[in-house]
C-alpha cells in the first residue's frame, strides 16, 4: 500500500537521496517505475557484453507497453545502430535517465519501418517538460534488441557515471496507468473481489485500461482499493451489470471489471493509492 505522506513527495521529484552506501547515488530520489505492463526484472547491471559492461538493466515487458518518466523532468530523443530509438530524461534531482530500445515499429509486426519519432517511439515532443508518471514513450526491439522486445534503462546520477538501476527499481511505486498530471482520465480495472462493503470495494487487479484511447495491458497483480461513486447508490440494472450498492453480494475471488468515472490525473491516482480512484460500476466477468 502506498502511504500518503510518500506520495506527498514522491511524484514532485524533489532531490531527496535515496540513501545507500557512499556518494554514488546522491540525488535519485524515489522513483516512478518506467512502465506499466507486467515486467521480469532482473539484476544484469554490470554483465559483460561484446561493447563492453552493461551499464544498465534490461527489463522483459509487452511490445509497445507505456513507458513512463520516473520522475519529473525534461526529455531529449536521440538514436544510435545498438541503442535504436532512445530517450533521455533530465530529472529535476540532477539526475540523467537513459531509456533504449524504444518502438520502431509502425505494425504488430517486427516492420522497423516507423524510425525514431513521435508517435511511433514518443508519446510526447522533442524537449517536452513531463510530470513523473506520465507516458514519454512505447516499449520496442529497435538497435541491437530487433525480435526482443525490451527496455533498457540506465541511471545517471548528477548527468555523470552509470550507477546500478536496480534497487531503485525494486523500490520504486508502480504506476497503476500513465497520465500528464491534470489530464483528463478514465479506467477500466479487470481482476477478482477481495471484498465489496458499502462505500468501498477491493480488488486484485491484472489488467487495466487507461481512457481515451487505451488499450488493455497486462500488469503485475496488485490490490486495489476503489471508493463508491454517489451515483452508483442505484439498484442493480436488468442487465446484469453491478453497481456499487449492489457489490456486497459479490463474493471473494468473483471475476469483474470495474469503471471509474471521468476525472483529472493526480499524484494519488496514478499509482493507485487507495481510494484516489472512484467506481461507478462494476461488472461480472
Amino acid at each position: 500500500m502506498v502511504l500518503p505522506l510518500l506520495l506527498a513527495g514522491l511524484l514532485a521529484a524533489a532531490a531527496s537521496p535515496a540513501g545507500g552506501s557512499g556518494g554514488a547515488t546522491q540525488g535519485v530520489p524515489r522513483l516512478v517505475f518506467p512502465l506499466v505492463a507486467k515486467t521480469d526484472l532482473w539484476d544484469n547491471y554490470g554483465d559483460p557484453r561484446p561493447g563492453g559492461r552493461h551499464a544498465g538493466i534490461d527489463m522483459e515487458n509487452p511490445w509497445r507497453a507505456p513507458v513512463v518518466a520516473v520522475e519529473a523532468g525534461q526529455v531529449k530523443y536521440w538514436q544510435s545502430s545498438l541503442g535504436g530509438c532512445m530517450l533521455y530524461l533530465y530529472g529535476r534531482s540532477g539526475t540523467m535517465y537513459m531509456y533504449i530500445h524504444l518502438n520502431n515499429d509502425l505494425t504488430p509486426r517486427n516492420d522497423n519501418r516507423g524510425g525514431c519519432k513521435k508517435d511511433v517511439s514518443y508519446a510526447v515532443p522533442n524537449h517536452a517538460r513531463v510530470s513523473a508518471g506520465q507516458q514519454i514513450a512505447w516499449n520496442g526491439d529497435s538497435g541491437d534488441a530487433n525480435g526482443n522486445p525490451h527496455l533498457h534503462f540506465e541511471v545517471h546520477p548528477g548527468g555523470g557515471a552509470d550507477v546500478s538501476p536496480y534497487r531503485h527499481l525494486k523500490r520504486a511505486v508502480k504506476p497503476l496507468f500513465a497520465a500528464k498530471l491534470g489530464s483528463p482520465f478514465s479506467l477500466g480495472l479487470r481482476g477478482e473481489v477481495v471484498s465489496a462493503t458499502k462505500g468501498v470495494v477491493r480488488l486484485d487487479v491484472d489488467q487495466v485500461r487507461h481512457y481515451p484511447g487505451g488499450r488493455w495491458l497486462t500488469i503485475d497483480r496488485r490490490r486495489v482499493e476503489l471508493a463508491a461513486a454517489p451515483e452508483a447508490l442505484a439498484p442493480t440494472p436488468a442487465n446484469g451489470d453491478l453497481t456499487v450498492s449492489a457489490a456486497p453480494a459479490l463474493k471473494a475471488r468473483t471475476p469483474v471489471t470495474a469503471y471509474t468515472p471521468k476525472a483529472k490525473a493526480t499524484e494519488a491516482a496514478i499509482v493507485g493509492a487507495p481510494r484516489s480512484l472512484t467506481a461507478r460500476q462494476v461488472t461480472r466477468r
